[in-house]
């Protein structure tokens, strides 16, 4: 089991969560987060499972699907979902982990990043599970893994075991009390369960940002660079330019922070903020944004006029209609340093999904019978 693919269990179970789990109040707010937000945290992502699943467009899929489909038991489905999942850790117990979160919520999934938390890692997610019910967090861990071992850290105990790949962290895991579960390499979550985290740059980042969203993804460059420079001895220049792009690494260098919104009920589907350094870097972020889009658009309308062999003749205008409402929904501006995108919610998405569902559902009914 490598260290790339336990942390993509670990986030694929968040994800399984976030999208399978209905129910919960979706409260996320930086002033309750700070507690685990170290000063080597750049980024977070926000899951609003709630709100997902309550989405316009998440109906609307659900509208295409036949009734036996779109009544399964959440907990039924996430237990197909893991269980058919490929090098899947040993010791897994899916049907116990099924059980456990019978008619649980969950509020919501939060994925700090730590980059660089040691030479051999890049990159490291802490991840905090919120439900909006007592659960039996310990009975959870154990059927994900019977070998946790206990540890401590300033006077907190936690669990971890070791990495089935030799030389990296090991993953460690904590129930801080009966409704949240913290789970990531050990390096990861010490830092998260530090009493004094110091300087917290990135808590600013998200006090200053509205997570009432149906995902959130926000960016702090500050925390990456300092990192980066603290981990190679190099400046943050001849670190970017040792990236062997110097054309990447100069606009890298103008980017202050990202902030990028989904929601997928409402006017707007995406809305996205780039702050740089200076008013020169945006107007030139968004001059390459809307130039790319340009270039773009020929090609899509080549594309309506020979579409792909392998899209379904059905799904032809509907996908031409869409693509025409997202070049023109989409609007790509430079308002002082800051770049900002939004793209208006196409008028015909949710009847497209509800199509591409339909046929879905169609072609799995029909496999057994070939």
């Amino acid at each position: 089991m490598t260290l790339k693919r336990w942390g993509w269990v670990w986030f694929g179970l968040s994800v399984v969560l976030a999208e399978l789990i209905p129910g919960g109040t979706v409260t996320a707010r930086g002033a309750n987060l700070a507690r685990y937000i170290s000063s080597d945290f750049c980024a977070a992502l926000v899951i609003s499972p709630e709100r997902i699943s309550q989405s316009t467009l998440a109906q609307a899929i659900k509208s295409g699907l036949p009734k036996e489909m779109a009544s399964t038991d959440p907990v039924t489905a996430a237990v197909a979902a893991l269980g058919s999942q490929k090098n899947l850790p040993p010791g897994i117990d899916v049907t116990k982990l099924a059980k456990l979160l019978q008619g649980k919520t969950v509020q919501h999934i939060v994925v700090f990043i730590d980059p660089m938390p040691t030479p051999t890692v890049p990159v490291s997610p802490g991840i905090i599970v919120r439900f909006g019910t007592d659960v039996d967090g310990n009975g959870i861990l154990s059927a994900l893994n019977a070998d946790w071992q206990p540890a401590e850290t300033e006077g907190t105990k936690y669990k971890k075991m070791k990495n089935p790949e030799a030389g990296q962290p090991d993953i460690a895991a904590v129930v801080p009390d009966s409704r949240t579960l913290i789970a990531g390499l050990e390096v990861t979550v010490v830092k998260m369960l530090a009493k004094d985290q110091g300087a917290q740059p990135f808590l600013k980042q998200l006090q200053n940002a509205s997570l009432n969203n149906d995902i959130c993804l926000e960016f702090l460059a500050k925390p990456l660079w300092t990192k980066i420079t603290k981990a190679t001895g190099k400046s943050t220049d001849n670190a970017l330019a040792a990236m062997g792009n110097p054309m990447l690494a100069g606009l890298a260098k103008e980017i202050k922070s990202v902030s990028i919104k989904l929601n997928f009920s409402g006017k707007t589907l995406l809305h996205a903020e780039i702050a740089t350094v200076k008013p020169e870097a945006a107007a030139m972020f968004s001059a390459i944004a809307q130039k790319s889009v340009a270039d773009l658009k020929p090609k899509f309308e080549d594309m309506k006029k020979q579409p792909l062999p392998m899209m379904p003749p059905p799904l032809v205008p509907m996908i031409s209609k869409l693509g025409d409402e997202v070049f023109e929904g989409l609007k790509i501006e430079a308002e002082g340093p800051l770049m900002k995108i939004d793209l208006a919610m196409p008028a015909s998405l949710p009847d497209a999904l509800k199509a591409a569902s339909e046929m879905a559902a169609q072609t799995q009914t029909s496999e057994p019978s070939r």
